[in-house]
């Protein structure tokens, strides 16, 4: 039988979304798997437990039958702090995080280290996604089309708000939005349409991220999804959906707590040209971008224009809604056979090199310290 952890939780402003993400896995694998789970607190603290399989112990949370864990590099084991150390061997971790210090590329980077095979796209692909105005540059050099933007970092406009204000007035004019550069869920995101909102939304968006993007506001548009799974170019698309907007920018509120079904629309058509261009980007960017598992593409359509704005690598609840014809069970199913493929190929590589770089540098500093003596 199988070890496998769902990561969830998380330091992060989706944190909650995220242990949602996470108890839908966990009721939805298969059963022939050993479920671990591992749950990252809002300090940052990694816990395992049986209790965390049970979305109720999160309404009143307490630590107690819990215990605290750690993986170690170059060790497939997780370890536990009980009266001793209890070392388990994961097989593979399935992550359900959301936002900062789990979907940008850390916890991989761990899992990376530690020889696990893990769910989701890898350490590059996950940075990259995560930090819009890197994700944007991308796009734009593979002529994938997207709303045009610039970035900053919070210092450059404390120590210079003129310079900035006018950067983005020149480029964008005053009918932007301002977001936070790496936060999701539409936290700490405001549409303006005066220097002075954009300024105040600035110095709000600095709350979350030390980096602001401003991107141009494109109007009259759908907001249409696509997830892809796969990796590289074996990919399959799911069915689109459109997000009905009740205002301009959704916010947190209307993403997660509010009736989901007056918000998104599932299975729609679209004009077959638009269907194209669409598949077309998320496929471009799903290769470039080093993407695996499943990834949801979140689009701007206005007639024949199409624009990629957004890439989630761990969408809500893995995107399994939006897969026509496939359980949940299925799903994970396929993300961990992906990602033990992945990890395959990986130990396959060349990781060491034996040269005589070292012995060449012990006789030349040998020989400097010799003339210097002399």
């Amino acid at each position: 039988m199988k070890n496998i952890a769902v990561v969830f939780g998380g330091k992060s402003v989706e944190h909650d979304i995220s242990i949602i993400t996470g108890i839908q896995t966990i009721l939805n694998l298969n059963v022939c798997y050993n479920i671990i789970p591992i749950y990252i607190t809002k300090n940052g603290t990694w816990l395992t437990g049986e209790k965390l399989k049970n979305l109720k112990s999160f309404s009143d949370f307490s630590r107690k039958g819990l215990f605290e864990c750690y993986f170690k590099p170059h060790s497939n084991f997780l370890n536990i702090k009980k009266m001793f150390i209890k070392k388990q061997k994961i097989d593979c971790a399935v992550l359900c995080l959301h936002g900062v210090n789990g979907e940008d590329g850390s916890v991989q980077g761990v899992l990376r280290l530690s020889e696990i095979p893990h769910t989701s796209s890898g350490i590059f692909g996950s940075a990259i996604t995560m930090d819009k105005a890197l994700l944007k540059l991308v796009l734009e050099k593979e002529n994938i089309k997207t709303p045009k933007f610039v970035f900053f970092y919070a210092c450059e406009f404390e120590n210079n708000p003129k310079k900035i204000m006018d950067l983005i007035t020149q480029k964008l004019g005053t009918k932007v939005v301002v977001k936070p550069d790496r936060a999701g869920s539409s936290i700490g995101v405001r549409k303006c349409e005066s220097a002075e909102e954009i300024e105040k939304a600035i110095n709000f968006a600095k709350f979350f991220d030390n980096k602001i993007i401003v991107e141009e506001e494109i109007e009259n548009f759908r907001e249409i999804n696509l997830a892809v799974l796969g990796e590289k170019n074996n990919i399959t698309f799911s069915s689109f959906e459109e997000v009905i907007k009740g205002e301009s920018i959704l916010s947190f509120d209307q993403k997660y707590i509010s009736d989901q079904d007056t918000q998104r629309v599932l299975n729609i058509k679209l004009k077959k040209s638009v269907e194209n261009k669409i598949k077309d980007y998320a496929k471009k960017a799903f290769y470039v971008c080093e993407l695996c598992g499943v990834c949801r593409f979140d689009f701007f359509v206005r007639e024949d224009e199409v624009f990629l704005n957004e890439i989630n690598s761990i969408p809500g609840s893995m995107a399994n809604y939006l897969f026509n014809g496939k359980t949940f069970q299925e799903l994970l199913d396929e993300l961990i056979s992906i990602s033990e493929h992945r990890e395959k190929e990986r130990a396959n590589l060349t990781f060491s090199y034996k040269s005589d770089a070292i012995s060449v540098f012990e006789k030349a500093e040998n020989s400097i310290k010799t003339k210097m003596s002399q």
